[in-house]
């Protein structure tokens, strides 16, 4: 599964703005469950990134065809944080994305997303993901946030 000429970008994933605790996020037991889910993913527990004091969880995911998927969460104040995708399509990022909202945040509607192509754009809006459909459907809604970003 990779898009050889797909426009990448960096996809963060975080809990609504105005409840920024409501995942609860935990990165040793996000780490559990992401090699859980994932046979053959890797984790590594770090902290400190950046200007601001975060502890940190890398990670990568196999996403089958020798294509792997890179990310990091990190977490500024214990229970809340972040989970990004590094340089994903958004077909790479939607099988990741599905399983987080699925099986990893307590409720389906509390994934919200913005990237780093809209960032990098001005554009500091988040988007909803889908609180149900598939992978397909989410792929669908992360390419459509590429597409009017990349058109800005």
């Amino acid at each position: 599964m990779t898009d050889q000429g797909a426009l990448r970008t960096t996809f963060c994933f975080a809990p609504p703005v105005d409840d920024a605790a409501a995942w609860h996020l935990q990165l040793d037991d996000l780490a559990a469950k992401i090699t859980e889910a994932f046979p053959g993913a890797s984790t590594s527990l770090g902290g400190d990134l950046g200007p601001r004091s975060a502890d940190a969880l890398s990670f990568d995911v196999p996403l089958g065809d020798e294509v792997w998927l890179e990310g990091l969460a990190t977490t500024p104040c214990p229970e809340i944080g972040s989970v990004m995708v590094m340089q994903a399509s958004a077909a790479e990022a939607a099988p990741f994305a599905a399983w987080l909202r699925d099986a990893f945040v307590p409720s389906p509607d509390l994934v919200h997303f913005t990237s780093e192509l809209s960032l990098n754009n001005g554009d500091d809006a988040y988007w909803v993901l889908p609180p149900n459909g598939g992978v397909d459907e989410i792929a669908q809604m992360l390419q459509e946030h590429i597409d009017a970003t990349d058109r800005s």
